[in-house]
């Protein structure tokens, strides 16, 4: 097999990843051209994801790709690469017509007969993508990157990563370089679970990556120790974070805010998005947290599209776009008195063209 199921998902097009709750909200912002979906569920619950999918499809007639991921990998509970697939969530997203996703297990570090195990289960299946949630090991160490892309090179079918971090993978050093690694492999790639280095992967030849909505679906967060004391209560979650384009990266809101008030440059804080519609983009400092959730990510979302379409209007310099796209954010961020995003450096050191785009129909 040399595509994927879907051919509605064409070379660079960029998925929203969302958890099932959400779903409908963000349905009108993956219907744009080169844009798409994919849902994870909420709570574990992968009954109502796959309900979810449905009244999308058949009541909402959602004609752009749509993925389903079942994320098993995920949470205290997640389980091993060796687990195996479900029959029934395969064959439940063939009967709704979508990519078919595997639920694959964690690969930790070392595992490599779970490694081998998820890419040749999912090679003998009919039209499947091989869903590979990996430790970041596999992409930073030689030897494990090695092993990584002969394996992947051997099953021949195509894969979507999904990167474990506390925070970015791409910050962390030699995850970029296995990512192109992965990418020369000559199979379609998907990246889910990502941030703004998604728009990286598209430029160096990711047939499609998914930006999460909230930080908790930018990257795959590690399963926390267990505890031996009282575990702590009043848990918050994270402030909300938006896509702050001049310094491509994801800040918080007041972060955003204070900085405009020492630079008050209506160059670099007017937003043309349809979220934002002119204004600056720390208007959502004036929200409260819970109700800058929203708009914090629909805002992200516009302007990540709206700058992949920029980046990759020439497939042949998209690269070197992305590169200098990087420089300049290093300058803006140094500019407004931030640290770069650490991404932003690793990315840097790759200028020349990344693999070449794999066909993604047969």
């Amino acid at each position: 097999m040399t595509g994927l199921t879907n051919a509605m998902i064409t070379e660079g097009t960029l998925l929203v990843h969302c958890s099932a709750n959400q779903a409908l909200r963000c349905a009108p912002i993956a219907e744009r051209p080169g844009a798409g979906l994919v849902i994870s569920p909420f709570q574990r619950d992968e009954a109502g994801l796959l309900a979810t999918a449905a009244y999308l499809l058949r009541q909402c007639h959602f004609e752009a790709p749509l993925l389903l991921d079942a994320a098993r990998y995920a949470g205290p509970a997640r389980l091993p690469a060796s687990a195996p697939f479900n029959p029934r969530w395969l064959r439940r997203q063939r009967e709704l017509g979508v990519p078919v996703l595997t639920d694959s297990g964690y690969v930790d570090s070392g595992d490599e007969p779970g490694l081998a195990g998820i890419l040749h289960r999912a090679a003998v299946l009919p039209d499947t993508i091989a869903v590979l949630p990996l430790h970041p090991i596999w992409l930073q160490d030689r030897l494990h990157r090695t092993v990584l892309t002969g394996h992947i090179r051997a099953a021949g079918g195509p894969v979507a990563l999904v990167l474990e971090a506390s925070r970015d993978p791409f910050a962390l050093p030699g995850v970029v370089e296995g990512l192109l690694a992965v990418l020369g492999c000559g199979v379609p790639t998907l990246l889910l679970r990502c941030d703004v280095s998604a728009l990286g992967a598209l430029c160096h030849g990711a047939a499609a990556a998914a930006v999460g909505t909230v930080a908790g679906l930018r990257h795959l967060t590690p399963r926390p120790a267990p505890r031996s004391g009282p575990v702590a209560r009043g848990f918050r979650p994270a402030a909300p974070s938006a896509v702050f384009a001049p310094a491509l990266s994801y800040r918080r809101i007041n972060a955003i805010a204070r900085a405009h008030r020492r630079h008050p440059d209506p160059g670099l804080f007017g937003c043309a998005c349809t979220v934002c519609d002119g204004r600056d983009v720390d208007w959502m400092a004036e929200l409260d947290d819970r109700e800058r959730e929203v708009p914090a990510f629909e805002h992200s979302i516009r302007v990540l599209q709206d700058l992949r379409d920029e980046l990759l209007r020439s497939a042949d310099t998209a690269p070197a776009s992305w590169t200098a796209h990087c420089t300049d954010a290093v300058y803006r961020s140094r500019e407004l008195g931030w640290d770069p995003a650490p991404m932003l450096r690793h990315w840097q050191r790759h200028q020349s063209p990344g693999a070449a785009v794999t066909r993604l129909t047969a």
